[in-house]
């Protein structure tokens, strides 16, 4: 019942904060930042850019909540009030209105925080992510909660040559641990929600694996780039239930590259990407577009970026704003 009421706890913080630790910018980039040297993209996309600063300390925290159009069209303040209700009846109805938009299987909310330090090539990170996925649809839909967190450190060199040629390779070296549940009905999360110590009809899984990532970055002159990076090399999951079963969930390895170009002009600056994403697991041609993705960041001044993308067929947008220490 402990690990009923702990499970309980974290759905409450996902669904009440619905936060998410990859880097907005590279989101809305259509995670094309194989090539941009960024520090900020050493853990989460290329292990090359650890030799990109000889020092950065960053704690991300970004919010992601999933369909916001669906949800907040379906009368989002009178389902909000029937779910604090906290009249079974009510919560239920509030929460399928919710939900009503959702079919398949897709999140619903997240959250990643991460805190990273690298120093003269080296780098160890401590990161976190919750999610709560929904399958099924209309009356029928489940969720469940996946839970984990990834312990890493590594090390990347960069090696300078003439006329405007380097080469940047880099390591890391991951210790993962996922809690996850089974999917449960949306009766089932409100009577847990009201009765944390009544028994839930669902079963909770936990389970670690340990894998490495590897990646390089060459530059060009005129600004031109390639990359190249392989994940997940190492074991599967191993998993326990909690009735003490063992098995395995695969962690499959993944190959992406990308060829990137990049210029400036007085206040200006551009930054373009195209690449392939997990290539090495197409297999027919929908793989194919799946994989694709590309990306566009325009400067403007030191202070803000516009920035545009494509990931698998998705489109995506979006504005930082750079000041002092801070990102918006």
């Amino acid at each position: 019942m402990k690990k009923k009421l702990s499970s309980l706890i974290i759905f409450l913080i996902c669904a009440m904060t619905c936060l998410n630790a990859v880097s907005i910018d590279a989101r809305a980039r259509g995670n094309a930042v194989l090539t941009s040297e960024d520090v900020s993209y050493a853990f989460s996309h290329n292990p090359a850019f650890l030799a990109s600063s000889d020092f950065s300390l960053e704690i991300p925290l970004s919010a992601r909540l999933y369909n916001a159009s669906g949800i907040l069209k379906n009368d989002f303040i009178s389902n909000l009030s029937d779910i604090a209700s906290m009249d079974q009846e009510r919560m239920v109805s509030g929460i399928l209105d919710f939900l009503r938009e959702f079919s398949g299987t897709m999140p619903l909310v997240s959250i990643e925080e991460r805190i990273a330090l690298t120093l003269f090539g080296m780098g160890a990170s401590i990161s976190a992510s919750e999610r709560v996925i929904t399958t099924g649809g209309s009356v029928a839909t489940n969720l469940s909660l996946d839970l984990r967190g990834t312990l890493s450190a590594g090390f990347a060199h960069k090696f300078d040559f003439d006329d405007g040629w380097s080469l940047a390779a880099g390591a890391i070296l991951n210790l993962d641990y996922m809690i996850c549940t089974s999917p449960a009905g949306v009766e089932t999360v409100v009577g847990i929600l009201l009765d944390p110590d009544g028994s839930g009809d669902f079963s909770i899984y936990s389970g670690h694996a340990v894998s490495a990532d590897i990646g390089i970055n060459i530059t060009y002159p005129l600004g031109f780039s390639t990359a190249f990076t392989v994940r997940n090399l190492g074991s599967a999951y191993h998993m326990n239930d909690d009735n003490g079963n063992s098995f395995t969930l695969p962690n499959p390895v993944e190959m992406d590259t990308a060829a990137g170009w990049k210029g400036s002009w007085s206040f200006l600056s551009l930054d373009l990407e195209i690449g392939m994403r997990g290539w090495n697991r197409i297999r027919s041609y929908p793989d194919l577009l799946e994989s694709l993705n590309a990306g566009a960041s325009l400067g403007i001044t030191k202070f803000i970026d516009i920035n545009l993308g494509l990931d698998g067929g998705y489109p995506s947008c979006g504005i930082t704003f750079d000041f002092l220490c801070f990102e918006i």
